[in-house]
């Protein structure tokens, strides 16, 4: 008598699927959240410099804008401290840039706080 395996696979296929699945999407939403946080990270420090060599507010803020285009731009939010009129050469000057990234997966916002808050700030030595 010949068995037929095909139940068999079904069956762990149907197990193994949603595993897989869920492992798939977690990489996905945790590569965005590394990436976008890479990203304001690296923003936050040109921007602390441009303010730390004598530009002006609004250019660092055009800044942040400009080299942050692969984020949702309404959700950043940045803060820079002193502002342009009380920085002295020898003070600090803090660019903190917070962003909010939506997640999209339904299995990882269970997870994971959804929107997802993160902040970069970078201080320097005015020149």
């Amino acid at each position: 008598m010949k068995l037929n395996n095909r139940g068999q696979s079904v069956v762990e296929t149907a197990i193994i699927l949603p595993i897989i699945l869920v492992l798939l999407m977690g990489m996905f939403e945790l590569s965005r959240i590394f990436g976008s946080y890479l990203l304001i990270n690296y923003v936050s420090r040109e921007s602390a410099r441009m303010a730390a060599v004598g530009r002006t507010d609004a250019e660092v803020v055009q800044n942040v804008y400009s080299k942050s285009a692969l984020l949702n731009l309404e959700n950043v939010q940045i803060v820079i401290e002193p502002g342009q009129s009380r920085r002295r050469t020898g003070d600090n000057v803090s660019v903190r840039i917070r962003y909010r990234i939506t997640i999209y997966a339904p299995i990882v916002q269970s997870i994971i706080p959804n929107p997802f808050n993160m902040e970069a700030n970078t201080v320097m030595r005015v020149e």
